[in-house]
């Protein structure tokens, strides 16, 4: 068998994660505490807000103009709008009514700007659609059920980033040992076929593997998932975690860049968050869906 030579980013990419996991892990575990709740949001924020920031840099690698300081702002307030509407029945409104005024502020502030428009709005706009809108449904996702209810949304989130990551580790080693069929060639020419099977096998063990500890180790799982429905929600899953994967990477390869920044051993937010874009959205739309059944 193969073996897989660590490389010096494999190693720095390990030594972050050796501590960015734990603290992951315990702000999940705090978010539900009230005095805790503000750092999980504006966490959460920062996160996206950083990773629309590095869309915008690239956008302007390719020179374009986007309005990133505008951009920015909504970002935030976008965040911040659906964690009140987890909180608040009176509130499911606000994201809806931000992305309004969204819409008006870019159109605006091109107005007074006067300069490449249509360019700008789309640009502008196309960076909160494609980056804001699904990954604050780790908010809604983490806040999805009441206090004292039998699930849990922060397994459930927990659940969300394993299986993505799961994919992208499982991709990552099969196709370096065993990758020789290109997968797209034109946008990645380090993804194989190969690759992505062994990250859709990931990413199924790795819901399976909840799915076993959950009623392994509990009477009243905080997670209420089939045995069929691991099976096929993880698939999906990791076929959206890798989906999300290429789309970054159209982007950056349309834009002549490698990373979306040089954060050592990681690339840029962008490139941790790009398997969530897809996943995080399905996944809500999944419990959405089982809640109401």
């Amino acid at each position: 068998m193969m073996l897989v030579k660590m490389s010096k980013n494999l190693k720095q990419r390990l030594k972050v994660s050796s501590l960015a996991v734990p603290l992951l892990l315990i702000t999940i575990y705090l978010s539900s505490y009230p005095l805790f709740m503000p750092f999980f949001v504006l966490a959460t924020a920062g996160i996206i807000v950083a990773a629309l920031w590095e869309y915008y840099h690239i956008a302007e690698t390719k020179g374009l103009q986007p309005l990133t300081g505008l951009g920015l702002c909504i970002s935030c307030a976008y965040t911040v709008a659906v964690f009140f509407s987890t909180q608040f029945s009176s509130a499911l409104i606000y994201p809806y009514i931000i992305l309004g005024i969204s819409l008006a502020l870019i159109f605006g502030y091109a107005l007074l700007k006067e300069t490449s428009a249509l360019i700008t709005l789309a640009i502008t706009k196309f960076g909160i659609i494609y980056l804001t809108v699904p990954l604050s449904f780790i908010i809604a996702i983490n806040f999805f059920y009441p206090p004292g209810a039998s699930q849990d949304g922060r397994w459930w989130l927990l659940y969300l980033l394993t299986t993505s990551k799961m994919t992208d580790t499982g991709a990552f080693a099969i196709g370096k040992t065993f990758g020789k069929t290109l997968l797209a060639p034109v946008i990645s020419p380090r993804k194989t076929w190969e690759g992505a099977f062994g990250g859709l096998l990931a990413g199924i063990g790795t819901s399976l593997c909840f799915y076993f500890l959950m009623h392994t180790f509990s009477s009243n799982p905080p997670i209420a998932i089939t045995f069929f429905q691991s099976i096929w929600l993880g698939a999906l899953l990791s076929i959206a975690a890798q989906f999300g994967d290429l789309a970054e990477s159209l982007l950056k390869r349309d834009a002549g860049v490698k990373d979306s920044y040089h954060l050592p051993g990681l690339g840029g937010i962008l490139d941790i968050v790009d398997s969530l874009v897809f996943t995080t959205p399905l996944l809500y739309l999944f419990m959405y869906l089982m809640r109401n059944t």
